[in-house]
């Protein structure tokens, strides 16, 4: 996508796309950041704040920026122990789309998450993705959502590209 739609173009598109999709997102963030209220629409999110003020998000980067400011979790246990209290989705939309790749191959990557087993690669994406921006650590970090999906990041910033 080249953008001249309207559209903006998201890494994590496929991952994140589709109305049940959008909506599992955002009671799992609901859940992670209770100071902000997220709302799935089509083609994105809306995160508004106690003020009433009102953030919309067309890319799974801007959520995730959005949220940022209000994020309570500063470390992966805590992050882990939150997203444990989440209930899995009642309804999920498989999801057969190609998985992201990332950029780096650190093999001495800490896994993270990896108690988090219950919930849709979706899901802990978003988990993932809150804790790779506000979550206290050094080197590299890594996730698996699934059988060849796996993810990495640095402090402050998701590794990735699409392939």
């Amino acid at each position: 996508m080249c953008g001249a739609c309207g559209i903006k173009p998201d890494w994590a598109g496929p991952v994140v796309a589709g109305p049940l999709r959008r909506r599992d997102i955002a009671r799992c963030l609901n859940k992670l950041v209770t100071s902000v209220k997220v709302v799935d629409m089509p083609r994105g999110w809306m995160v508004t704040r106690p003020t009433g003020a009102s953030t919309p998000t067309q890319t799974f980067d801007e959520l995730i920026q959005a949220l940022i400011p209000r994020a309570r979790h500063n470390s992966w246990e805590q992050l882990e122990q939150s997203v444990l209290d989440i209930p899995a989705p009642l309804r999920v939309d498989d999801n057969q789309e190609p998985w992201p790749v990332s950029d780096i191959n650190d093999a001495h990557a800490t896994e993270v998450l990896t108690a988090v087993k219950h919930l849709p690669a979706h899901m802990k994406l978003a988990a993932f993705a809150l804790g790779a921006h506000t979550c206290d650590f050094e080197g590299t970090v890594s996730a698996t959502f699934g059988e060849n999906q796996h993810l990495q990041a640095h402090p402050g910033h998701l590794r990735h590209h699409t392939s």
